[in-house]
């Protein structure tokens, strides 16, 4: 990571830290997910113009990589009401009027986390105190907003923990390839209520989460490229790559 070597020690750590589990505990592609994440932090802190930044706790760098993030790489604009509407002319079906929920999601490290994340919400703590000091989530520091889902359209794990909520109910933690997610429902509209704004608000809200994800990876790309990363994955345990090689 430009004249820093990261070693296989430190990513066994991360693993550590994420999971509860070595590396050889872990399926080889949840392994693979975890050590290209652990490049992107490790960009992050390598571009840091703060000393200190390349030697951080493992509790300490999620936090700190978030606020990288946000200063050097942050979100771009929300999408305009044009592209809103392109989108809407594309996708005629959503004008449906399927049973829908907007919702928002913390994404924590690991299960502990995410049961002490969810308890603070309970117990009154604001949930967008919350996503910005724990959630890992791409729009953690604007509260992880994921807009409108009708059923159909989220994995069926987090469709059955999200639709059996009550209005301002917390789910209990649901764990993926990239974490551990805690779903509110903050607003729900039955099926065969026709289409109304909340349409066009999730639509906005993917739009918006797509640019951002674009942006994320383009802005540590470009770090990358400027820092210089080489990765050999000689003897490797899981299928291992340099995410920053070949084209975007």
């Amino acid at each position: 990571m430009g004249h820093r070597a990261v070693t296989t020690d430190k990513f066994s750590s991360f693993v550590v830290a994420q999971t509860g589990r070595g590396i050889p505990e872990v399926s080889p592609e949840l392994a693979s997910t975890l050590f290209e994440r652990y490049l992107e932090e490790e960009v992050m802190l390598a571009a840091s113009p703060a000393p200190g930044d390349d030697d951080l706790t493992t509790a300490a760098r999620t936090a700190r990589v978030r606020e990288l993030l946000l200063s050097i790489c942050p979100p771009p604009a929300p999408p305009q009401e044009a592209q809103v509407d392109a989108y809407l002319a594309r996708h005629p079906e959503l004008a449906g009027g399927g049973e829908r929920v907007r919702l928002r999601q913390l994404i924590l490290p690991d299960q502990a986390t995410a049961q002490v994340a969810r308890d603070r919400v309970r117990a009154g703590e604001d949930f967008l105190a919350v996503s910005r000091a724990l959630s890992r989530a791409p729009n953690a520091a604007s509260g992880g907003l994921l807009g409108w889902a009708e059923r159909g359209q989220l994995p069926p794990e987090f469709e059955g923990a999200a639709f059996g909520l009550a209005v301002g109910e917390l789910s209990d933690p649901v764990p993926s390839n990239t974490g551990w997610h805690v779903f509110q429902i903050m607003e729900r509209h039955a099926a065969g209520a026709g289409p109304d704004a909340s349409v066009r608000e999730r639509v906005r809200g993917q739009l918006a989460a797509e640019a951002s994800e674009a942006a994320r990876s383009a802005c540590v790309r470009n770090l990358a490229a400027r820092i210089g990363v080489r990765v050999d994955c000689a003897g490797a345990s899981f299928p291992c790559r340099n995410p920053f090689e070949g084209t975007p």
